[in-house]
């Protein structure tokens, strides 16, 4: 007896049925997964704690995004040229940061654009400071392929809008000459010299003269194609076009009035401008009082001397 009662004590399991090992099957595999869910849960928690304390370290106030800050800036600088200022000062992908590596990075970039000469860039308390000179472009000249400003000195700039200047058109030069290797190198021409030093006196005029309603807003173009006779010796050297094509035929460039036996060059501003003067405009044609203004000849007239010499 005692012996069945030994075996029956230790023999004794309770075998499960299909259902109870398929239920059981199934809490052991729920408790897995959100094990599985909770460890991959702290560690993403972790993870976004680990970068979020890495990129406060790695932007701290040295690494701030900034902006460039253009000191003493033309009142004629266009928004499109300030925008191709701050696109050459990030080539290379320049972040704009407080410190002195980047200060000379955005220097060597804004040094190619012919815009700019004698640039300086500082570190300041909140911005990238940039102070620079800038070459004011006095005309414009269109080439095979696009067109090119030149300035006072005929640097040659790429072309961007600039609408507070007048600027008018050099035509009758080697225009197929220019390409965009050209920026930034001077212009050779003696022509194209020329036609600056006249653009340029007459805008010195009109400052004197008739700053509300300059002369120069009417000029078209200056047309150098006969520049020293070269097509004919007889007809006249230099001829400005204003915008109703009215031709207004200067002559021999500057200086060279006497060996053309011309009226001198204070004359042909004085004809000019009591032209502009009497008839409000220079463009003639359109107001039917004429097709053409010949400076060329020599008169007796009140020269406005003093307003003229340099």
């Amino acid at each position: 007896m005692a012996a069945k009662n030994a075996k029956s004590w230790f023999s004794f399991k309770k075998k499960l049925t299909k259902t109870e090992k398929k239920q059981r099957s199934h809490a052991v595999r729920n408790t897995l997964l959100i094990f599985v869910f909770i460890v991959l849960a702290v560690a993403l928690v972790a993870g976004f704690i680990f970068m979020d304390r890495f990129v406060k370290k790695a932007s701290g106030p040295a690494a701030r995004s900034l902006n460039l800050e253009l000191l003493d800036v033309p009142d004629w600088l266009s928004p499109q040229l300030q925008n191709r200022i701050v696109e050459t000062a990030g080539i290379g992908g320049v972040q704009f940061l407080l410190d002195e590596n980047t200060a000379r990075q955005i220097g060597e970039n804004l040094r190619t654009l012919a815009w700019l000469y004698n640039v300086r860039v500082t570190v300041g308390s909140e911005n990238i400071i940039v102070k620079a000179d800038y070459r004011r472009p006095v005309a414009l000249i269109k080439a095979q392929v696009g067109q090119y400003f030149v300035d006072a000195r005929s640097v040659v700039l790429d072309y961007v809008p600039v609408d507070k200047l007048i600027i008018p058109e050099i035509t009758g030069v080697s225009a197929y000459m220019l390409t965009s290797r050209s920026v930034g190198e001077k212009w050779q021409g003696a022509d194209v010299a020329a036609a600056i030093e006249l653009i340029e006196l007459l805008a010195k005029m009109d400052a004197q003269v008739t700053p509300q309603k300059p002369l120069l807003a009417e000029i078209k173009a200056v047309d150098m194609s006969n520049f020293d006779g070269r097509r004919s010796s007889s007809q006249p050297h230099i001829v400005f076009y204003a915008k109703d094509d009215t031709e207004i035929r200067w002559g021999a460039k500057k200086g060279d009035w006497s060996k053309n036996l011309e009226a001198r060059d204070e004359e042909k501003l004085t004809i000019l401008y009591n032209t502009f003067t009497e008839f409000g405009t220079i463009q003639i044609r359109a107001a039917q009082k004429g097709s053409f203004i010949d400076l060329t000849k020599s008169k007796t007239l009140s020269l406005p001397i003093d307003k003229y010499k340099q």
